[in-house]
């Protein structure tokens, strides 16, 4: 490229030759695919065997059935949260006031545990877009978003187990409570971190990043506003 009297700039014969080729073979570019990445790391390909591999990394051919096992973990997280008494704040769950209430009202109420997920993919998708200018595979990413929320579905039913057989009145319980909540929390942050680096293509020290600043954001904003 060169700048000519008239302060315009111009390709010249080699960037030519480089732009129609290009043009004439548009067809055949494609953007990379990161549907099907591996990790170079050990440990780190042993930590997607718990990562949902299989649903994020969803073919076009089994996009029906992650769309019915997504709907299958807004629900199931739904009933759990109101059986819990439970509202839901990206990946922390806070005790509802009004617990006393029909069990059909708490479920209804907490449909939190939905609109809770959308608010989060919207944040995620928007961090993505304005701080990574990565729009791809939006879709794709809203429909196996629910799968962050897997984890956080087993500690919603041992809680309910705890809670039903008193058990969170005894210390010990109580704490070993806490611990499986941090425990599938940071499982539930693996898997954002893993469905980010596949399907928005950021490094997963970038995906581990943003997941990490969500969740301690969600955490600050807990802690403020019950003190």
């Amino acid at each position: 490229m060169e700048q000519k009297q008239d302060k315009k700039y111009y390709l010249k014969e080699l960037g030519i030759y480089a732009y129609k080729s290009l043009k004439n073979n548009i067809d055949t570019i494609k953007t990379p695919d990161f549907t099907h990445r591996e990790f170079k790391s050990p440990i780190l390909r042993k930590l997607t065997w718990i990562s949902s591999k299989k649903f994020i990394q969803f073919e076009k051919k089994d996009k029906k059935f992650t769309i019915i096992i997504s709907l299958g973990i807004l629900t199931i997280g739904t009933v759990l949260c109101g059986l819990n008494g439970f509202y839901s704040f990206f990946l922390f769950f806070i005790e509802s006031e009004y617990y006393n209430l029909d069990l059909l009202l708490r479920i209804l109420i907490n449909l939190s545990f939905i609109l809770n997920l959308l608010i989060f993919f919207i944040i995620i998708e928007g961090i993505s877009r304005l701080f990574y200018k990565n729009n791809q595979n939006t879709l794709n990413f809203l429909i196996s978003f629910a799968f962050i929320q897997l984890p956080m579905i087993f500690y919603l039913i041992v809680h309910l187990l705890f809670k039903w057989s008193d058990l969170l009145n005894i210390s010990i319980f109580n704490l070993f409570d806490k611990v499986l909540l941090i425990i599938f929390q940071v499982w539930a942050l693996w898997i954002l971190s893993y469905s980010l680096c596949v399907k928005k293509g950021l490094k997963i020290e970038s995906s581990l990043i943003v997941s990490l600043l969500i969740h301690y954001s969600g955490f600050t904003i807990i802690l403020f506003f019950l003190a």
